[in-house]
């Protein structure tokens, strides 16, 4: 750490001037003199100034933050051809670090700043107020977090050894409204008007996902290995990441979990195994078609399933046969146009494919209305918290237990 030293002006102080100087034109090549008003602020100063100038055999402390992007990028860009890390991941950083030293500060462009000038202060009263403008509280923190590797990558190579990003208060946009699912559109008699409007593959792939609460990449990702017919259960050890190609693992630890198959899902989907010609453990279960619709094998070819909002389970009707064929895997768009298409025939407000998470979760709460851990385990959250702050909305909606006295009456 280099040693700077506070001087005293005197005739700057006879002239009622600030005169506690700290000079830094023989350390910094944009160096200056600094006066303060007091001995302590000048003292407070040069800790910091000492603390951030770093000198290495590299010449990182003199880095911009374009000089930061470029090397951070391009080490998670090695870590991705090294298998240690994902497209998205990659993906996520190269889009939040760029809208991050795409800001200005003090009329400048960011991406020339020097990256040990940067201070909390600049971050929480400057950059935070234009960063936040048109982005959610998650946004942010998804943003902010990888702003936060970048800075902790930037001590590794000696840019500086302080984090700015430590004690900033994450700000967002207000006005920015938060989604929010209505319950009134997630009702049982709702789901079951949009999935009978949709064709018989999609019937089943809609009551899944409804039944067992998987997320949209998790029901993406599963193979028929992960099927457990014996113990009646969903194995979930992996995702396709949002909008990707890509599989990976869940979106947390808490993601790894084994989901109950409840009986009648389970008939329904030994069904359409038969009818896909029993396929490989490794096959997808919920494939993109790519050839002509073909008989249903082994079963009622006029079958179909739908969701009985009572057992949250399966029932045959008269409806068309599926359509079998070998394909790729689904994609976020596939998932959309299916639920829309079906909420348009149906009459119904749209809904988004999460919806049925958001379904999923309220049944789970009335079934299990004392214990939130159980509903978490059964939906990959880490914390109870997590349910609660994110379904906390919906548990009053189908809570429907009277309310009993407190003092009996009469």
């Amino acid at each position: 750490m280099l040693h700077l030293e506070v001087n005293f002006r005197k005739g700057r102080a006879n002239q009622g001037k600030s005169s506690w100087c700290v000079d830094t034109r023989s350390i910094l090549s944009d160096g200056k003199e600094k006066f303060f008003l007091t001995k302590e602020a000048a003292q407070q100063y040069c800790k910091r100034v000492s603390e951030e100038l770093v000198l290495s055999d590299t010449d990182a402390w003199t880095w911009t933050f374009a000089d930061l992007q470029d090397n951070f990028l391009g080490q998670v860009k090695k870590e991705r051809r090294a298998g240690e890390r994902s497209q998205s991941y990659l993906n996520d950083k190269t889009r939040h670090v760029g809208q991050f030293i795409g800001l200005t500060l003090k009329g400048n462009p960011l991406s020339k700043f020097r990256v040990l000038d940067l201070t909390l202060g600049h971050i929480e009263l400057q950059l935070m107020d234009e960063l936040k403008l048109g982005k959610s509280k998650k946004t942010m923190e998804n943003l902010f977090g990888s702003v936060n590797k970048m800075m902790k990558f930037a001590i590794k190579h000696g840019c500086r050894v302080t984090n700015p990003c430590i004690g900033v208060e994450i700000k967002f946009d207000l006005a920015k409204p938060k989604k929010k699912t209505n319950p009134a559109n997630i009702q049982p008699e709702v789901i079951q008007k949009i999935i009978t409007e949709m064709n018989p593959r999609w019937r089943l792939i809609t009551s899944f996902a409804a039944n067992s609460g998987l997320r949209q990449g998790e029901l993406r990702a599963l193979t028929w290995g992960d099927i457990y017919w014996s113990t009646n259960k969903i194995n979930v050890d992996k995702a396709y990441k949002h909008q990707s190609k890509e599989v990976g693992v869940t979106k947390t630890e808490a993601g790894v979990r084994k989901v109950p198959l409840a009986k009648a899902l389970k008939k329904a989907m030994q069904e359409y195994y038969i009818a896909q010609g029993r396929p490989s453990d490794s096959a997808l279960v919920f494939q993109h078609e790519v050839s002509m619709p073909k008989k249903f094998i082994g079963g009622n070819q006029h079958a179909r399933y739908t969701i009985n909002p009572k057992k949250i389970a399966f029932s045959k009707n008269a409806g068309q046969p599926y359509s079998i064929g070998a394909g790729s895997a689904l994609t976020h768009a596939h998932f959309l146009k299916a639920v829309h298409t079906a909420c348009d025939d149906a009459g119904v407000d749209r809904i988004t494919w999460h919806d049925l998470r958001h379904f999923s979760a309220s049944m789970l709460l009335k079934k299990h209305s004392n214990s939130l851990w159980e509903v978490s385990k059964r939906l990959g959250h880490a914390q109870k918290s997590t349910t609660e702050n994110i379904y906390g909305h919906l548990i009053e909606d189908v809570t429907t237990d009277e309310e009993e006295d407190l003092l009996a009456l009469g």
